[in-house]
């Protein structure tokens, strides 16, 4: 279990550490599981955790099949009664330059591994426990490029081990602290290390992001699209230290993208959601313009904030993120072109005519026709901008080692950097 203790007062860097030492968290690697393979670099047991007896043992790198029954496991076919396995290494690292580790569907864990069965909830979860620092070594590499400058390499790993610590009561109710994949955050185990990965993380150990004296949700992207947005209008709570910032991201190969849809694949994905507005006829949306926006409907980035799509049968307001899921945007940083149905005669020839930026965009009705999506970005555009922290990072004085704080302290606004534990 992660163990908090209570944070008061504005507490410098070098104050005693918040945590008396490292904690650990419970990562949910798998759930919904019917069945994992099982096997270890050291002799293991599986262990009844409800009784604290070896149900079996086994030799280092012997598989074993752990089913799903029910009312129980079954173990390489044998039935039993248990609502939670762990997995325990025997004579581990007796050999100093060894190290063993457990396997879970043919991937290595550091820490320890549990399955449990959650009441109510269909098949197994595979739960891994393990330090903190551990942890963030099997994320960096899902995240962001090892292989950046290391200020940026450095800068995430803080980001990750507050966001971490700040979000581990989220899967309390699943028998974990924290998932595995992008509803947490991704983290692979020892597969997933990288030695620049591991360099970044050791050198912030215990380093996190405070503000009035508590740890702060770390939201970071890949891309802003040149503009960073403010949390309440992306997710609509207003938090001190996530306001739209300028980003440096210029380079990231998705700072400018576009998408080009036929009328009927707009209609057929507004359907799709569930909303029966008729043929679609018109997108109301305010032009974008360059940061800080001033528009009702767009953040300070010029973030899609909603947008009103007008069909035949009535109309329907839509947020951005809505959009941005319902058309597979990668961001809701964009604008909205419509192509005109009707011909324009010119003398005796037909055209079509692009029609001018407006709040109002009339789209056509015919399959033929099309709207065009440019978008920047990429990611919801809170917090950390990974690409914008390369950038930053890459134009540091070199050998400046304490560059990272100066890349977090731009994103993330009015936040101390504190060692929580040593």
């Amino acid at each position: 279990m992660l163990l908090f203790l209570p944070v008061t007062g504005q507490a410098r860097e070098t104050e005693p550490a918040l945590w008396p030492k490292e904690p650990s968290l419970r990562v949910g690697i798998l759930t919904g599981q019917q069945s994992v393979q099982i096997t270890a670099d050291a002799n293991f047991e599986l262990v009844n955790a409800g009784t604290n007896k070896t149900v079996k043992s086994f030799r280092a790198y012997e598989k074993v099949t752990i089913s799903d029954k029910g009312n129980g496991f079954s173990i390489n076919g044998m039935p039993v009664a248990a609502n939670s396995i762990h997995v325990v290494l025997k004579n581990k690292d007796v050999m100093v330059s060894i190290k063993q580790y457990a396997h879970v569907n043919n991937r290595r864990y550091r820490g320890d591994i549990s399955i449990l069965r959650p009441a109510g909830k269909s098949g197994m979860t595979v739960v891994n426990t393990l330090p903190v620092e551990e942890y963030v070594y099997g994320i960096i590499k899902h995240e962001i490029s090892p292989e950046w400058a290391m200020e940026a390499v450095k800068a995430q790993a803080v980001a990750a081990r507050t966001y971490a610590l700040a979000s581990s009561n989220k899967h309390k109710a699943d028998g974990f602290d924290v998932c595995a994949t992008t509803d947490c955050q991704v983290y692979g185990g020892l597969e997933s290390e990288t030695p620049r990965a591991l360099e970044a993380v050791d050198a912030t150990r215990g380093l996190v992001l405070f503000h009035s004296g508590k740890l702060i949700t770390a939201y970071f992207h890949s891309s802003s699209g040149g503009h960073t947005e403010n949390s309440e209008n992306v997710w609509s709570s207003p938090l001190p230290y996530l306001k739209g910032v300028a980003d440096f991201d210029q380079d990231c190969p998705y700072f400018k993208w576009e998408k080009k849809l036929t009328i009927a694949e707009l209609n057929q994905a507004v359907s799709r959601a569930g909303y029966n507005i008729g043929r679609l006829q018109a997108i109301e949306l305010s032009p974008l313009g360059n940061p800080p926006a001033a528009s009702n409907d767009r953040g300070v980035s010029g973030r899609v904030k909603h947008v009103r799509l007008l069909g035949t049968k009535g109309s329907v307001q839509i947020t951005g993120a809505k959009m941005r899921t319902m058309l597979d945007l990668k961001s809701t940083l964009f604008d909205i072109t419509t192509a005109a149905a009707q011909p324009v005669f010119a003398g005796k020839k037909s055209v079509r005519t692009q029609l001018s930026q407006s709040s109002i965009r009339p789209v056509a009705g015919e399959s033929a026709d099309f709207v065009i999506i440019n978008g920047s970005g990429w990611g919801h555009g809170l917090g950390l901008s990974q690409w914008g922290a390369k950038a930053m990072a890459e134009k540091a004085s070199p050998g400046n080692t304490e560059y990272f704080k100066e890349i977090l302290k731009h994103y993330y606004q009015g936040v101390e950097i504190k060692k929580a534990y040593i």
